[in-house]
């Protein structure tokens, strides 16, 4: 089941990148930052499996580009099995989302034990009555979208608002680029408020990032169609008011992997 997980972790990273550093809709009382931030990546003690260690690094810069939004990435992960084996995994995602939330366009790379890359590249557009994916990359594949379906960074701004609201629920059909399979029901659990004290603060303040309201929050992804009772993964973060997000755990079931936040950068805003 490794090599399964190892896929799937490359692209549960669109969600983290894309989805955390996303825009709030226009109700919030927070401008999120455009940033860079690097996430160490490590086995969570106690829930190895079959896997005895877990070594990389993701780096990705969110911008504000006037007349939308852009996320560029790069996770390259190694997984160290029981058995001696290595398996690694190199992805790359780029993405831009209008600030309507109506148009998204992706391009993601995923390659996993030196194999071939797997490539989806496309645009999404949402209608009034659901929408619709075209990709370039497979060829001519084509995938409807539901009503009401949202885009990571939308997605991100409904979850910020909730917590503001102090809603604890927030669930929505989401589509986040990673190809065919890439529609899932999102349900976000706002677990309450977290203040406790973490070392990656330090690295926030010097950046000067202001205060702002933080909650512990439990992202599950569901399979859209399938109406499965267990989520296919679920990510837990603290998640701050103005978009930056550390804490990360990835939960896999057979073992998990911990994001440590060790560098941020604030990066200047577009100049619109």
């Amino acid at each position: 089941m490794v090599s399964f997980y190892v896929g799937r972790a490359a692209w549960l990273w669109v969600v983290i990148a894309v989805s955390c550093i996303g825009a709030a809709s226009p109700a919030s009382a927070f401008q999120l930052l455009s940033h860079r931030a690097v996430y160490d990546l490590s086995l969570l003690p106690g829930r190895g499996g079959d896997v005895s260690a877990v070594q990389g690094r993701m780096v990705m810069e969110w911008s504000d580009v006037c007349e939308g939004y852009t996320t560029n990435q790069r996770m390259v992960m190694r997984i160290l099995r029981n058995d001696g084996k290595a398996i690694d995994s190199d992805f790359h995602l780029s993405s831009w989302e209008d600030k309507a939330g109506d148009n998204f366009r992706f391009d993601v790379r995923t390659s996993v034990g030196g194999g071939e890359p797997e490539l989806f590249k496309g645009r999404a557009s949402r209608q009034g009555d659901g929408g619709a994916v075209v990709f370039q990359q497979p060829a001519d594949l084509k995938l409807p979208l539901p009503k009401r379906v949202v885009f990571p960074s939308e997605h991100i701004g409904h979850l910020i608002d909730g917590a503001l609201a102090g809603q604890k629920r927030v669930a929505m059909p989401l589509f986040d680029g990673t190809g065919k399979d890439g529609l899932f029901e999102a349900v976000g659990f706002v677990l309450g408020p977290d203040k406790t004290k973490s070392p990656t603060d330090e690295l926030l303040r010097n950046e000067k990032v202001p205060d702002t309201p933080s909650w512990r929050v439990r992202l599950s992804f569901f399979d859209f169609k399938a109406n499965d009772a267990l989520p296919s993964y679920e990510i837990s973060l603290r998640l701050y008011a103005n978009g930056v997000a550390d804490k990360l755990i990835l939960d896999y079931s057979d073992f998990a992997v911990v994001g440590t936040l060790s560098d941020f950068k604030v990066l200047k805003h577009g100049g619109c």
